[in-house]
């Protein structure tokens, strides 16, 4: 059985009351002053504020003790972090793995420093001010409202006097008129003894009739100051909650941004963090601890057995050692990544690609600042479904891109999609021309200086796109090389977190998902823009580096796009 918990004595739902409608309280007086709204019959209004005022006060005192424990609470987490700040830490490692360890704990430190600030600005400007207005209410309800209280229970009582004293009047009133009407039906001794009756009544109902009026009299002087006073009162209760209202809404504003800083400090802290990992490359740290301390690659022959001569005195000469070079093959036992699942729920292994099968390859930057046009891949056949090895960005050492002038991106759109043969330069004849596509219109191409078509290739249909939109698209048109990515220097801010996969089994046709590592925006109406971060579900993998799918994000999916440059993604 559930316990039914009281309301508080500082509770207003106590006094709550249902309003009447179409009942206008307040007489068409559109002031809402204190001084205005608790007046009413009865003694509701006085002790909704006396109880509003009394909860006012707890508010206070309970909200700075919530600083105070606040403040006990973030100094003590920041005296751990200091505590752990300096711990050993790695103290025997080298290379950048010792700097990123160091900075871990120089940046904890100062991790530390920033909530020991934030613990004693909550004890300075948060609870010692709250404090100051808890000490202000406390002094209002001794000076003011405690004195008022003991003149409401004095009134209370004077009313009480004149309702018994009138109800006592009115009882003699009633009785005199009673005995007055059978003095008209009765005689003789019977009369004299009801007129006997109404003399005494009418003697105490002077008293009580006197009393009536002294009473009465008495709350009438009493209730003439009461009003000024409880007037004056009322005016002091609204400062006090005007002014506790702005300090409350000061504080706990001051509170959020003192947090806010903080998690801003960390945040910069583990950026800090976040660009020495950026150093530290675990195969370069590992050969560089090989060319420090290596001792390296020749293992020592057991020493040969010299023959005794048999000479007394002699003694075999000493030889060389012998030593062998090791040529041995690394035989890792670190597990195998982890790849997606197939349609059907069982783990796909990637197959190793054809020798002549080429990734689609960002521009490089020749020795003369030229951006060199990219080797489009080969083709492993039509309609394949081999998994592209794409890179990862730690994997992968992207050139930086030229900084000189180059042409833009519509204008080799105009002059449509192009790409060299397989591993073949562009010769030096001149581009063929392709008419515009009827279904995509396009503005007027130019051919370009060299240029030769691609040999034919079919990519697997992308739903939701029409086979034959999509055969023109990729058929009727040369490949294009790919788009430059963005230099390192022009990264764009963190991404945001990237939506997790959707099931498998209700994504029939996707092959895998990749990673945007870069911001792109569309050129022609069947790509999609994406931003870095965002996952795309790659439903057709052509040799051409321009790959199909769909972004995972259906906010800001649209009907129709669904071409994106491979060398923008890496394998999610």
């Amino acid at each position: 059985m559930a316990v039914r918990t009281q309301p508080s004595p500082t509770s207003l739902s106590i006094h709550a009351t249902a309003k009447s409608p179409g009942v206008d309280l307040y007489n068409g007086n559109p002031s809402r002053d204190f001084c205005n709204s608790f007046w009413g019959i009865g003694d509701s209004g006085i002790n909704i504020l006396f109880t509003r005022m009394r909860g006012a006060t707890k508010t206070t005192e309970e909200l700075r003790n919530f600083w105070k424990e606040r403040s006990i609470i973030e100094e003590e987490y920041a005296n751990r972090l200091a505590t752990l700040s300096k711990v050993t830490l790695g103290w025997d490692e080298i290379g950048e793995l010792r700097n990123s360890l160091d900075t871990l704990r120089l940046e904890t430190e100062k991790q530390a420093a920033s909530h020991l600030h934030l613990a004693a600005q909550i004890r300075s400007e948060l609870e010692a001010q709250t404090g100051q207005l808890l000490n202000k209410q406390l002094f209002h309800r001794r000076t003011h409202q405690a004195p008022l209280e003991k003149k409401f229970k004095a009134r209370q009582t004077q009313e009480s006097h004149v309702v018994r004293a009138r109800e006592k009047y009115e009882n003699d009133c009633a009785r005199i008129a009673t005995y007055s009407q059978q003095c008209e039906t009765i005689q003789g001794k019977e009369l004299e003894r009801i007129q006997l009756k109404i003399q005494h009544t009418r003697q105490t109902a002077q008293a009580n009739e006197k009393d009536f009026a002294d009473f009465a009299r008495g709350l009438t002087d009493m209730l003439s100051g009461w009003e000024k006073e409880w007037k004056d009162f009322c005016d002091n209760c609204q400062d006090l909650e005007e002014e506790r209202h702005e300090f409350l809404k000061d504080t706990l504003w001051f509170y959020a941004n003192e947090v806010s800083t903080l998690c801003v400090s960390d945040d910069q802290s583990c950026e800090r963090i976040r660009t020495v990992l950026d150093q530290l490359e675990p195969d370069r740290d590992v050969e560089n601890f090989v060319h420090e301390y290596g001792t390296g690659s020749s293992i020592p022959d057991p020493p040969a057995l010299a023959p005794y001569s048999g000479t007394p005195g002699s003694r075999p000469s000493p030889s060389a050692p012998k030593t062998r070079p090791a040529n041995f093959v690394r035989a890792s036992r670190r597990p195998a990544p982890a790849y997606p699942t197939s349609v059907n729920g069982q783990a796909e292994q990637p197959q190793a690609p054809a020798p002549e099968t080429v990734l689609p390859a960002r521009p490089a930057v020749n020795g003369n600042g030229n951006t060199e046009a990219p080797s489009p891949p080969a083709h492993s056949g039509a309609g394949s479904s081999n998994w592209p090895e794409t890179p990862s960005p730690r994997s992968v050492n992207h050139p930086a891109p030229s900084s000189k002038p180059s042409r833009s991106r519509g204008d080799e759109i105009s002059a449509s999609r192009r790409g060299p043969p397989p591993n073949v330069p562009p010769p030096p004849p001149p581009a063929t021309y392709y008419p515009p596509d009827p279904v995509l219109p396009q503005p007027p191409r130019q051919p370009p200086p060299m240029q030769v078509p691609p040999p034919p290739f079919q990519s697997p249909p992308v739903p939701g796109v029409s086979p034959t939109s999509h055969s023109q698209a990729h058929h009727l048109q040369p490949s294009q090389p790919l788009p430059l990515p963005p230099p390192e220097s022009q990264s764009r801010s963190p991404p945001p977190p990237s939506p997790s996969p959707p099931p498998r089994e209700e994504t029939v046709g996707i092959l895998f998902y990749v990673k945007a590592l870069y911001d792109y925006t569309a050129t022609i109406d069947e790509e999609f823009d994406f931003q870095a971060g965002d996952v795309i579900a790659v439903t057709a993998t052509p040799d051409d580096g321009w790959w199909s799918g769909e972004l995972l994000d259906e906010a800001r999916r649209e009907e129709g796009r669904h071409v994106f440059p491979s060398n923008f993604v890496c394998l999610f």
